[in-house]
């Protein structure tokens, strides 16, 4: 990347003691440098996220879900930096103290994965999910020889498309502070200017389950008790409880409805769906001697761009009808990985739609019914 975010200018440049001004242009600095980066990095950001090729190479009973969600209500963070950057109101420079959290190598204002996990951990707690499997999904204290890892791993959510005034801020949300107990305002102060996310910014919501480690207590069918209890904490988080700070205003809720690319559930093995397994097709005998042992297109029938040959660069080879090699191809594209899976033992990963929040539910219930179902028959 050309130009990298600032952390310790004001040790080099500007001194210990900061006047106003000093203490300004540094924090604007901050935040123009920032913006840069997230200029830089916006098109990069799929590769802090998990895929289906990713779920593959897991264990069986591994499943990711990836949610695009649009929010409902307005998301904020608190920023952790010392310096916050200033805006010019009437002839004066105010400090914006509640700024949103930005990701130091992107720039980019986000949601931890830390503030992921809290989150659904709270929801799963709300939801009535027993602390047994909340300790088995989100990991117990280690403060002791009996703590461990969780088996679901979370993923940063970036906010990259917030909308901006005319002068380039970023939305903001007036708050009243109020009395916690009483819930009415606090006399004598005046409402707090915070920046936000504003409603009906895209998101995208990514969570992995990987059934490791495994207690004394292990067994199979913890995997589908943790995908019924992930899937009720996540619809409670994302439509009851909420992801962000201030979410007992009702922030940090994200519509039912999820956004263009939808929803996937994208399942390794165990829950795997008939449906998609019957669509196999074996290959024919014809089609056998272009491949290998392990189902891969040999490189006699590869072009230099690893590709299988075209029509008139297999012809070259004077091997006879072209046609079969053609049909070898377009049933390769449909079918080849899934024979490759098969003929090394790997298991292929198969990918549920989600259209809305509330459907993930009932997804994962018609899984655990078709594998209910397919071992009832066998």
């Amino acid at each position: 990347m050309a130009q990298r975010r600032i952390f310790d200018a004001y040790l080099t440049e500007e001194g210990a003691d900061f006047a106003e001004n000093g203490k300004r242009t540094l924090g604007n600095r901050l935040r123009s440098e920032a913006e840069k980066a997230a200029e830089e990095w916006r098109a990069e950001l799929h590769r802090f996220l998990p895929t289906k090729a990713d779920v593959e190479e897991l264990p069986a009973g591994s499943w990711l879900l990836r949610l695009e969600f649009n929010l409902a209500k307005p998301f904020s963070s608190k920023a952790e930096d010392e310096f916050h950057p200033f805006e010019e109101r009437e002839g004066r420079w105010l400090e914006m103290h509640n700024p949103l959290a930005l990701d130091h190598l992107t720039g980019l204002p986000l949601v931890q994965p830390t503030t992921w996990k809290g989150h659904l951990r709270f929801a799963a707690g709300m939801a009535g999910i027993e602390e047994t499997t909340i300790n088995r999904l989100f990991g117990s204290s280690r403060g002791g020889e009996s703590g461990q890892a969780g088996r679901l791993h979370f993923f940063p959510t970036f906010w990259d498309s917030v909308s901006k005034d005319e002068q380039g801020h970023i939305a903001r949300a007036v708050a009243t502070p109020l009395y916690r107990d009483t819930r009415t305002p606090v006399q004598g102060r005046a409402p707090i200017n915070i920046e936000v996310v504003p409603a009906g910014t895209k998101g995208i919501f990514c969570l992995l389950y990987i059934p490791y480690p495994r207690g004394k207590d292990w067994s199979a069918e913890q995997i589908v008790e943790d995908l019924q209890a992930s899937a009720e904490a996540v619809k409670a988080m994302l439509l009851e409880y909420g992801f962000s700070a201030k979410k007992t205003a009702g922030w940090g809720i994200a519509q039912n409805e999820l956004g263009p690319e939808n929803g996937k559930l994208i399942i390794k093995g165990a829950l795997t769906s008939e449906a998609g397994q019957q669509s196999f097709l074996e290959p024919d005998v014809a089609f056998l001697k272009f491949m290998d042992d392990q189902g891969a297109v040999k490189s006699d029938y590869l072009g230099i761009d690893g590709n299988p040959l075209s029509k008139s660069q297999y012809r070259k080879r004077r091997e006879g009808d072209t046609a079969i090699f053609e049909a070898f191809k377009s049933w390769y594209q449909e079918h080849g990985k899934e024979w490759v899976c098969r003929r090394t033992g790997k298991i292929a990963a198969y990918e549920e739609q989600i259209y809305n929040i509330t459907d993930l539910e009932m997804v994962v219930e018609r899984l655990i019914g078709q594998k209910k179902e397919a071992a009832n028959h066998a």
